[in-house]
């Protein structure tokens, strides 16, 4: 299968995004083997990776176009917030579960397929 290197880079930096170090003080991220990653975790990545791009399609382009650094930096906190929240409200995944999914799916090839066809399922991108 080929890989659609934008939209994987996309999901990845979603996933990483959530990498504050805010988040990082609050969440451990576990190591998960990409072979671990069952199907019903790879769907709820999927929807966590879905609803955290909602909230960076809202931000975006509020950062980019704020007027000086510290309301740039106010704005990415609270799409980091928002981000995160909606991470926690998705069914069958963690914060933490969230990234370290995200990290594997970076280094194995199966894994960010699975990813990817199920996101295309989702949304049909």
């Amino acid at each position: 299968m080929t890989f659609t290197p934008k939209l994987t880079a996309t999901l990845t930096a979603i996933a990483l995004g959530l990498a504050t170090p805010v988040v990082a003080q609050q969440t451990q991220v576990p190591n998960i083997a990409a072979d671990d990653v069952t199907d019903a975790q790879v769907d709820a990545f999927v929807k966590a990776a879905i609803a955290v791009e909602e909230v960076r399609g809202i931000y975006d382009p509020q950062i980019e176009a704020a007027q000086d650094d510290a309301s740039r930096k106010e704005l990415m906190d609270q799409a980091n917030t928002e981000a995160m929240q909606a991470v926690v409200d998705v069914q069958g995944v963690t914060p933490a579960e969230y990234l370290a999914i995200g990290r594997a799916a970076r280094g194995d090839e199966t894994l960010n397929s699975r990813i990817m066809v199920e996101y295309r399922s989702m949304t049909g991108r």
